[in-house]
Parts: structure tokens; C-alpha cells; sequence
């Protein structure tokens, strides 16, 4: 396999010897990983597109708590609500919240999952424990009659 400026003859390139070590700086956190915080820190007043819009500049909430739901199995309720816009008129939009303080810890586990992979400390014990305790409680349903 011939080799031409530092490629092989496929295109591909050597792995170098100093992309090996952990010792990389941190990269930014994801659009998801700032949706799960958000979604953490607001608690049970819940997140909006007007929040996420403002707070994480996302144009689409919808589609990040989407995936948390469908990728990772968060399970994040909703509920629509009316909101008045600068032209006068109203407009229907959804805000959503973390179903219960399970949830929220599955949430953290997977933060400092994401947290892990781009080098960054993981979120406190104590941080996360009040993030967690901003979720609201689990909810016993009545039997079923």
C-alpha cells in the first residue's frame, strides 16, 4: 500500500499515536445535552419552544424531546397551552416536563453519560439530587375499577 502525503492508497488515514491518550480537551455539549439539562433544571414548571428558543437557542424542542423519548426512553409529559404572540393573536404550544424523579435520574445517568464521552466532569451528586428533586414525585394511580 503506497502512501501519498500521510494517506494510504484508500483514503483512509493512520490512526496517529497521539489521538490514543484521554487527554483532549472537553468539546461542547450537544443540543441534546443541553435539552436534558434544561429539562432538569426547570423541573416540574416544565420547558417550552419558547424557552428552548430563548435559554438554548433550539428552534426545535419538539424534536430533541422527541428523541429523548423514542432514543432513550425518557418518559416526558406534556401539555398544550396558549400563548399570546406580539401580533396580537394566540397560538397553541407544548410544554413539557419530566414525568417523575425516576425519570429525572435516568436523565442524569445519561448526562453524565454524554458528559463522559466529551471528557467533562460529571454532574455532583449534590447538584443532581436537587436537580432531581425540582421532578415531581411518582403518582400512585387509583386501581382500576
Amino acid at each position: 500500500m503506497d502512501k501519498k502525503n500521510g494517506r494510504t492508497a484508500n483514503g483512509t488515514t493512520y490512526l496517529l499515536e497521539r489521538d490514543k491518550h484521554t487527554t483532549q480537551p472537553t468539546r461542547c455539549a450537544t443540543k441534546h445535552e443541553l435539552v436534558a439539562l434544561h429539562l432538569l433544571e426547570q423541573g416540574a414548571q416544565g420547558v417550552s419552544a419558547l424557552s428552548g428558543l430563548a435559554g438554548l437557542h433550539d428552534l426545535n424542542m419538539r424534536n430533541s424531546i422527541s428523541e429523548l423519548r423514542r432514543e432513550h426512553g425518557i418518559e416526558i409529559a406534556d401539555a398544550f397551552f396558549e400563548h399570546q404572540h406580539s401580533g396580537g393573536g394566540t397560538v397553541r404550544l407544548k410544554n413539557y416536563w419530566l414525568a417523575d424523579r425516576e425519570q429525572a435520574q435516568k436523565l442524569v445517568v445519561l448526562i453524565n453519560h454524554w458528559r463522559k464521552q466529551r471528557n467533562a466532569a460529571p454532574l455532583a451528586d449534590d447538584h443532581a439530587a436537587v436537580l432531581c428533586a425540582r421532578s415531581p414525585e411518582a403518582t400512585d394511580l387509583p386501581p382500576a375499577a
